[in-house]
């Protein structure tokens, strides 16, 4: 068969390991999914497994954390394969990736470390003995602990081989502690392990290194994480030191893993590109590292990457040797699969969202656009087998009513989509005009194009009501009416100067008129995208207003810190306070001191939230004998929401 894709699908061999095709799962790690087991948890071999099962060559486990000291913050897991006993599960881990004619890495990394002084109290200790990020003190780094360290890096590496993985990724990049003995702005010593000369920046590496050689020798690959920008301007390193850093060490490991950005700067939004940023857009760092002659071993790329021609195109010219992927596999754990099957259009694009890395504020670890992450182990015990195929009707075209749609048809179900509109998309139909939202608007395509696929009966420009579902018979009726703006109590609210979000997109994109000068009541999410987008692409004058005192809170960091950015350069922002009253000429606000002012505008661009069409959903309970609400009709909140709820209810039919 004629491969589409030939460089991504060709074997690679490094050392004694054949690797069946170039996409790495990155370490994605899922902890969320632990509590404080010291091995891999079911949930986590059901997730890993499924990503092993659709097809990427290495399963990178994430993580083992070196700082074995790390007290305990109910976020990071806490393995620890030094413990004979959490061998068995190690592994039966690795042998589920094997299973699959996948390769195990293991990733080795610490924020930082903590040992006991003299008295055997617990220290952090830091490259320069500063205080910490809240203050605290912390002890400088000897070498004598650093010798400490390495020595359990070589204990790790042998209990790694011992539980059949194939290769460790050691985490030198992004700002980590071992990494910042590389950075000329954190490394301030000035002993033997100080930024100059390169050995002594290398050093702590170095003993690392030597340390894991001397136990495993060749037996394991040794891959090596390392940002190849600092991105701190002129005062941090540059791809160039990367590459004599690189070449410093090039005897001792097998893999570069060339990424960028550290978490001290602020470009966490850039090492983990957000939908700001294109895909694969990280991948000039590898590229000019495998453009050194000097370099001699393999060199992988990451940052984004989701299309196969993208990935295709970053091997075939030589940008490297291999492409990472996490958020990628998240979306989709069939997407290499679905690569080399010829059904790329099936894929389901992520939307660069985080829900995925938003540890300190989701619940479980999850995806927006897949439902099954996160409960890999758990669905095969809710999800019952296929009966006889029903008919369901659908209402509503949005992404909840095209998740049900799509999973229902999939199930070998007759599928009804009615939607009172001349399009599909629901509330994401905005994100076709808006540039930094593509990635949502492939998401939506990708929607629309499965139920075509799939052969489900859409039928558009259709009111749905009771009778009209009533003579279509159906064994079930999932309804996705949706969810329409809040509108607060503010004198003014009603004046045709006054428009929603929603409404405020369609005639910016239409050129009707709206004035320059623009003011958002709401900064929320909606309230923040939707005043960037008038902004930057249609050129007006934006004001955001917000009761609370930030906008956006409830945003991931990434790509909240990557909006605000946005919005300061864009944007006035008004914060803590609240709107009084609206006429022809603009509006009045109260400030957090109680003190009232006056806004001048052409527009005022209402986003205060949505409220479910909870009647109009209800409306057609006890047509069929299957019934369920789904998405914001039920609780107006987010594409996750939406997803989850859609597939939760047609794998129930």
């Amino acid at each position: 068969m004629q491969q589409r894709y030939p460089h991504i699908f060709s074997p690679i061999t490094i050392g004694n390991v054949v690797f069946k095709n170039r996409i790495w799962s990155a370490p994605a790690g899922a902890h969320l999914l632990y509590g404080r087991e010291e091995y891999p948890s079911q949930a986590a071999f059901a997730y890993y497994s499924a990503k092993a099962a659709g097809g990427a060559a290495v399963i990178t486990y994430s993580a083992q954390n070196m700082d074995f000291h790390q007290p305990y913050d109910a976020v990071h897991a806490c393995e620890n394969i030094l413990h004979p006993e959490s061998h068995r599960f190690f592994s039966q881990f690795t042998d589920m990736i094997h299973f699959h004619d996948a390769k195990a890495s293991l990733e080795l990394l610490a924020f930082q470390y903590h040992g006991y002084d003299h008295n055997q109290t617990l220290v952090p200790y830091s490259i320069n003995g500063d205080p910490g990020p809240d203050g605290s003190p912390t002890v400088k780094l000897t070498r004598a602990a650093m010798e400490s360290i390495a020595k359990s890096y070589g204990a790790v590496a042998e209990a790694a081989l011992e539980c059949g993985f194939d290769m460790l990724l050691i985490h030198a990049g992004h700002g980590l502690c071992l990494s910042q003995f590389f950075s000329p702005v954190m490394n301030r010593r000035d002993d033997d392990f100080s930024y100059k000369p390169l050995e002594n920046r290398m050093r702590f590496a170095d003993l690392i290194l030597d340390a894991i050689r001397a136990k495993v020798g060749r037996r394991l690959l040794i891959e090596f994480r390392i940002s190849g920008d600092e991105l701190s301007g002129d005062k941090g390193y540059h791809v160039e030191d990367c590459i004599e850093m690189l070449k410093h060490i090039q005897d001792r490991i097998d893999i570069a893993h060339v990424s960028t950005g550290t978490f001290y700067n602020g470009t966490e939004n850039i090492t983990h590109p957000t939908e700001f940023l294109a895909h694969g857009c990280n991948a000039q760092y590898a590229a000019a590292v495998k453009a050194c002659p000097d370099i001699k071993i393999p060199v992988l790329t990451l940052g984004a990457f989701q299309k196969p021609e993208l990935i295709e195109e970053t091997l075939a010219s030589g940008k490297a040797d291999m492409v990472a992927m996490a958020r990628g596999l998240i979306a989709d754990a069939q997407r290499v699969n679905k690569f080399q099957r010829g059904k790329e259009d099936e894929a389901i694009p992520c939307i660069r969202c985080f829900h995925c890395l938003n540890y300190n504020v989701a619940p479980t670890f999850a995806c927006s656009v897949n439902p099954t992450v996160g409960r890999e182990s758990v669905l095969p015990l809710l999800i019952p087998p296929v009966g006889p195929p029903k008919k369901a009707v659908i209402v509503g075209g949005g992404p909840a009513g095209m998740a049900a749609a799509i999973t229902a048809a999939q199930r070998g179900h007759s599928v009804i989509l009615l939607e009172q509109d001349d399009h599909l998309g629901g509330k994401l139909v905005f994100s076709r005009q808006v540039p930094f939202k593509h990635d949502l608007c492939r998401f939506m395509d990708y929607q629309i194009h499965m139920l075509d696929k799939l052969g489900v009966d859409v039928r558009l420009n259709t009111t749905a009501t009771p009778e009209l579902l009533a003579s279509l018979k159906p064994d079930a009726v999932i309804s996705a009416v949706g969810a329409d703006p809040a509108v607060p109590p503010i004198p003014g609210i009603h004046n045709a100067n006054v428009i929603t979000a929603e409404s405020a997109y369609h005639k910016a994109s239409a050129g009707e008129a709206l004035g320059n000068r623009i003011v958002v009541l709401g900064g929320g999410l909606v309230g923040c995208e939707t005043g960037l987008y008038l902004a930057m692409e249609a050129g007006k004058k934006v004001t955001i207003i917000e009761m609370l005192p930030e906008v956006a809170r409830d945003e991931m960091y990434l790509t909240r810190d990557a909006l605000l950015d946005r919005l300061e350069e864009y944007t006035t922002l008004i914060t803590g306070a609240r709107c009084t009253g609206i006429d022809e000429t603009g509006l009045t606000y109260v400030d957090e001191h109680g003190k009232t002012h006056s806004l001048d505008c052409d527009t005022v661009v209402l986003s205060a939230g949505m409220r479910p069409r909870q009647e109009q959903a209800e409306a057609f309970r006890g047509i069929a004998p299957f019934f369920v609400r789904i998405g914001d009709c039920v609780k107006a909140t987010n594409v996750r929401n939406a997803t989850r709820t859609g597939f939760d209810a047609a794998v129930r039919l």
